[in-house]
């Protein structure tokens, strides 16, 4: 194999033509025309960082559509989320908090009445502009799992129908990128209702936080904390009085009438909490649109500087370092993880797009949910829920990868996957922490039996070549995991445990079942887009047969001990990469062209073809410095 950075074709992969990738639809160049080139954040950023998110919101809210219409539309959705993931992760960290979380709460659960009131409208109309910040309260930082039992309390006063939020000691302090007083904030903050003393479960609702000048009556706003992974301004928010008008109470369709009594048509109060975490449902569906973008800029920069830049080892002096077999697996491998990325993220917005449809149709349902021991938000939907895991875990893989391989230059702030490998840290945890999404899926499929029909007992793919292998793979070996997990839980309830006395020592078997779940989801995508193809292109037949190879290689050990694949074909699998690799070698400058950003996004110096003139020309030099 010997590969050469020749001159791009003219046209592009199926899979990226314009329509398709959510950076090249209308929406997508609309939103980076306005963005403009945006240059990665350097080290101690965080506060003039939140300045320049501010102005950044105001500038997307000049092309952007009114909330209502930007979320819910799946091309405008994830062209956003894609977008400001790849010019500026901390960004895109603003962006989740202000459109989807904060407006998409008020979108989801503020009836048209409210709507219309004087004090909601202008605050709305100032969010939508950007001329106001919106955050998103829910964490609180003194306990574990603090969704599910959250202690900020808005309690409802009868005599002013208004609320009353308190923050009953630090540990139910809120945590979000927060910034100090300097431009007006408000927030959605989920807190415990009190109507009469009793608890009617958790509920949003919109607080100002502060305007140009000062903190609002109630709230205090902590100095300033730093998170090395997104460098934004945080802070600890508590509250001790706030006041909020009735309206402020994003309510859907419960109420509290003029005697005092609450009442909500949907539900008892166990499931207001899910129903105020809804609004992650297009968080989970465009996470992944964001997490492929970043997969795939990392994985084409590590593949351009490896073309380009020449080694000196004595094995192969002046030779692309891409032309050493352990250079092409670790670099071509993530190049394949970052197109089923891309698979997986078109899959999750076709589940929300159509779970949406469902909900808004004369036969309304709401999309599957189920009670959870660990995370709320996979309660929530735990099939969009389990796309977010997959693609942030796999753009993690995708993002250490190639700046291992780019050695020094992959971890210099200019070249990006610094910012990238931040984002997907961050999203790892926000959102729904993956753990505990990995943990309540396997959970699930566990005590419900739900793995996928017919994994046993299908004939096997002729070999590692075939792109439906993997998906034959990992879906026999979800199987086999859930029949074993499913055993040992028998086994104990027989010996009279429940609980945790149950559960402890299986959670390790639980998350690494949830893991593969995940995974086999992400193999359906590719076989899904392969076999949809109808003349399927061979890059893309190629990349989904390294990507099935490289994941059968991380998980050898399992796919051994359950029986999948005997040692000898485990052991052939090293060979079948070396394989693959050599088979995409015509078409690395197809791909790299059809799954590289457009450049004003994420303009780096990494991909050039000479590096060093190319990162000369970032730096600025004092006179007579440089010759």
């Amino acid at each position: 194999m010997t590969p050469t950075a020749t001159d791009p074709p003219t046209t592009l992969p199926p899979a990226h033509r314009p329509g398709t990738d959510p950076l090249r639809t209308p929406q997508g160049q609309r939103i980076a025309e306005a963005l403009g080139p945006v240059r990665p954040p350097g080290p101690g950023e965080g506060t003039s960082r939140n300045h320049q998110t501010h102005h950044e919101l105001a500038r997307l809210a000049r092309v952007l559509p009114p909330a209502r219409e930007l979320l819910g539309d799946r091309d405008w959705a994830a062209a956003l989320s894609a977008c400001t993931a790849l010019a500026d992760p901390a960004l895109y960290m603003t962006v989740v908090n202000h459109y989807v979380l904060c407006l998409g709460s008020v979108v989801a659960s503020a009836d048209e009445q409210q709507l219309c009131t004087a004090d909601l409208a202008r605050v709305v109309d100032d969010l939508e502009s950007g001329h106001r910040k919106g955050v998103f309260l829910v964490t609180e930082i003194g306990d574990a799992n603090s969704h599910l039992a959250l202690r900020t309390t808005a309690e409802f006063d009868p005599q002013r129908r208004e609320f009353v939020l308190r923050t009953p000691d630090p540990g139910a302090a809120k945590f979000s990128s927060v910034g100090t007083p300097g431009r007006p904030q408000s927030a959605v903050v989920c807190a415990r209702l009190m109507v009469g003393g009793a608890c009617c479960g958790v509920h949003p609702f919109l607080v100002d936080l502060c305007d140009e000048r000062r903190t609002a009556p109630g709230v205090a706003i902590s100095s300033p904390l730093g998170v090395e992974a997104l460098p934004l301004e945080y802070a600890l928010v508590r509250f001790d009085g706030a006041r909020l008008p009735y309206d402020r109470w994003l309510r859907g369709a419960a109420g509290i009438d003029p005697d005092g009594v609450y009442h909500d048509p949907v539900g008892d109060p166990a499931r207001a909490l899910k129903r105020t975490l809804d609004v992650g449902r297009l968080l989970w569906a465009t996470v992944p649109s964001a997490a492929a973008a970043t997969a795939r800029a990392s994985a084409v920069a590590a593949l351009r500087h490896s073309q380009y830049r020449r080694s000196h080892g004595r094995l192969a002096p002046q030779a692309p370092v891409l032309a050493y077999s352990t250079q092409q697996r670790a670099v071509l491998g993530a190049l394949a993880e970052a197109y089923a990325l891309s698979c997986a993220a078109t899959t999750a917005l076709d589940i929300w797009q159509r779970s949406e449809a469902a909900r808004s149709g004369p036969a309304a349902e709401d999309p599957p949910t189920t009670e959870t021991a660990f995370s709320p938000w996979a309660g929530v939907d735990r099939r969009l829920s389990a796309f977010k895991a997959v693609a942030v875990d796999g753009a993690a893989r995708v993002t250490a990868e190639c700046r291992r391989r780019c050695g020094l230059a992959g971890y210099l702030t200019v070249n990006r996957l610094s910012g990238y490998a931040g984002f997907t840290d961050a999203f790892g945890a926000a959102g729904g922490d993956n753990r505990l999404i990995l943990l309540d899926a396997g959970r699930a499929l566990a005590d419900e039996g739900d793995a996928p029909a017919g994994a046993d007992g299908t004939s096997t793919p002729a070999d590692t070549d075939d792109p439906s292998w993997w998906l034959w793979a990992v879906s026999t070996l979800e199987r086999r995991l859930t029949a074993r997990l499913r055993a040992a839980i028998d086994e104990r309830r027989q010996q009279g445990l429940d609980g945790m006395d149950l559960w402890n020592p299986l959670l390790e078997r639980a998350r690494q079942l949830g893991e593969v779940h995940t995974l086999r989801l992400a193999a359906q995508s590719v076989a899904d887009a392969v076999s949809a193809a109808r003349n399927p292109d061979p890059a893309h037949v190629a990349l989904a047969a390294l990507h099935g190879t490289t994941q059968a290689l991380r998980l050898a050990g399992p796919l051994q001990w359950t029986g999948v694949l005997s040692a000898e074909t485990a052991a052939s699998l090293e060979a079948a990469a070396d394989r693959q690799c050599a088979r995409l070698a015509p078409y690395l400058d197809e791909l790299a062209v059809g799954l590289a950003p457009p450049e004003p996004l994420s303009l780096t110096p990494l991909a050039a073809p000479d590096y060093a003139a190319a990162l000369h020309s970032t730096r600025t030099w004092p006179a007579g410095g440089r010759s």
